[in-house]
């Protein structure tokens, strides 16, 4: 008896996947500092003692030219006008009285000049005064300038996008294993090896 034998295979497709594939790359960030390192910048004035001793020297006659001129330059006005008149009169004076027999001008004169002399020695007289004390500032030190705290600045410079690359997935389809079907026939048996 004869047998009919199929061998069948059915197809086979294959299939490759390559999965999308997104790559980002962040930039780091860079660090930069600014440094101004602080300072003290602190000082001090040295302790002044300023003595005005002028109102006592003043006191006792020593005098600066602009007060000796102040006191005594309306005095030499006044004694220089009153010299001139003096002197005026005593040459009229002569001149009306010094022919006249009798009379002695000159010896007058000059007695009444000595007798003022001696006149004015009697009347003088000594004023005590107390000398003032000299001022004295004293103009004590003082610390001076400002501090400088310094300043320390960083500064972080970073992008505002990483880096990215993508690439794209891919899907690969092949036939694996064709489909057939095979028939032959045999006697008295299956062959199924076939």
């Amino acid at each position: 008896m004869l047998r009919l034998n199929i061998r069948m295979t059915q197809p086979m497709i294959g299939i490759h996947t390559q999965l999308g594939k997104l790559e980002a790359h962040s930039t780091p960030a860079r660090l930069s500092t600014e440094n101004r390192q602080a300072r003290s910048n602190k000082g001090w004035t040295q302790c002044r003692v300023d003595i005005d001793s002028y109102p006592s020297r003043h006191s006792y006659g020593y005098d600066s030219h602009a007060d000796f001129a102040a006191e005594h330059g309306q005095q030499g006005f006044s004694d220089l006008a009153q010299s001139t008149s003096g002197h005026t009169q005593q040459a009229w004076s002569l001149i009306e009285n010094a022919a006249k027999p009798g009379t002695d001008m000159i010896h007058q004169i000059y007695e009444g000049r000595i007798t003022d002399f001696i006149n004015k020695g009697k009347n003088r007289h000594i004023v005590a005064e107390l000398i003032p004390a000299p001022k004295i500032t004293v103009h004590q030190s003082e610390l001076t300038g400002t501090v400088d705290p310094g300043d320390v600045t960083e500064h972080v410079d970073t992008d505002a996008f990483a880096k990215t690359h993508f690439t794209p997935g891919q899907v690969e389809t092949y036939l694996k294993q064709k489909g057939s079907v095979h028939q032959w026939v045999t006697e008295d048996r299956y062959d199924i090896y076939a």
